[in-house]
C-alpha cells in the first residue's frame, strides 16, 4: 500500500463527501533540512493537524512514508463516532479533568478557568471530531 497515496485519497473522499476544507483536500510535505540520516518529515492535513515521522528514518522518502503513516492512522481512526465531540463526551471530558486536578464543579461553568475554557472549547466544536478539535 502506497501510505502516502492512501492518505491524499482519504482527504479527497473527505472533501467529496461534502466535509468543509478551508483549503481543500490539500496535504502538504515538509522536509526538516538535512544532508544525512535520519531525515525528518512533517505532514499538515487540511484541517491543520500536523504530524512528524516517527521512526528513525534512512530516506527522505521513508521519512514522507513515516510523516504519512502517522497521519493516515489519526485520519482513520478519528472517523469513528466514539470521537466526535457530543454532549457526552464534553461531560466525560470536564468530569475527568476536573478529578485530576481536584477541581469543583464551579470551575467547569467559568470560563475563566482552565477547566472551564476547555468545557467552552469542547463545546464549541460540537459535532467536529477530535482530529478537527486539535
Amino acid at each position: 500500500v502506497n501510505v502516502v497515496e492512501a492518505l491524499q485519497e482519504f482527504w479527497q473522499m473527505k472533501q467529496s463527501r461534502g466535509a468543509d476544507l478551508k483549503n481543500g483536500a490539500l496535504v502538504v510535505y515538509e522536509m526538516v533540512p538535512s544532508n544525512s540520516p535520519p531525515y525528518v518529515c512533517y505532514v499538515t492535513l487540511p484541517g491543520g493537524s500536523c504530524f512528524g515521522s516517527f521512526q528513525f528514518c534512512p530516506t527522505k522518502a521513508e521519512a514522507r512514508r513515516s510523516a504519512a503513516k502517522i497521519a493516515l492512522m489519526n485520519s482513520v481512526f478519528n472517523e469513528h463516532p466514539s470521537r466526535r465531540i457530543t454532549d457526552e463526551f464534553i461531560e466525560k471530558s470536564v468530569s475527568e479533568a476536573l478529578a485530576s486536578f481536584n477541581g469543583n464543579r464551579e470551575e467547569a461553568d467559568n470560563p475563566n478557568t482552565g477547566i472551564g475554557a476547555f468545557r467552552f472549547m469542547l463545546e464549541s466544536n460540537k459535532g467536529k471530531s477530535m482530529l478537527e478539535f486539535q
